[in-house]
């Protein structure tokens, strides 16, 4: 017998889904909310934002994603310099999150406007199947981005349980 694979979708907000704050939370325009529903159906979404666990409950809970949805912690003062074209300033708490988890993951996809190539280096040199996904920050995620992800998937060989 055959089992699905364990895909984790690490997603970020800002740059990716481009939200508007209203009264406080986080609203997407409904064409990137079908967006972030069709990438649930193909792993689980996990919060690699630097947005609040409450912005990011309540964000869920919009969308009607699973109310088991995580998170990665990331520290308050985590700082991104556009300019700077070095290192990718989540890596580090990825990539310790990633270890932590049990069971591992079959593979993991990130999807994030800012992953410099220390985290093109992390991700060729992980074990796992692991994609990573970087819209342009001043257009988001697109339904290109969705359809390569989709194939990355479709391309994951079942594991036998």
């Amino acid at each position: 017998m055959m089992t699905a694979r364990t895909v984790l979708i690490l997603l970020d907000v800002d740059g990716v889904l481009n939200p508007r704050l209203v009264d406080q939370r986080l609203v997407l325009d409904p064409a990137r909310a079908e967006l972030v529903r069709q990438l649930a159906d193909l792993g689980s979404i996990v919060w690699a934002t630097t947005w609040s666990p409450t912005h990011t409950f309540h964000l869920t809970r919009d969308l009607g994603l699973s109310s088991d949805t995580e998170g990665i912690a990331f520290p308050r003062n985590l700082h991104f310099d556009p300019s700077n074209p070095a290192p990718t300033a989540k890596l580090h708490w990825v990539a310790r999150w990633l270890a932590r988890q049990d069971p591992q993951p079959d593979a993991v996809i990130w999807i994030d406007d800012i992953l410099r190539h220390d985290a093109v280096g992390w991700a060729t040199a992980q074990a796992r199947p692991t994609h990573l996904v970087q819209p342009d920050l001043n257009v988001g995620l697109t339904a290109a981005h969705l359809d390569a992800v989709r194939l990355f998937v479709d391309g994951l060989a079942p594991t036998p349980s």
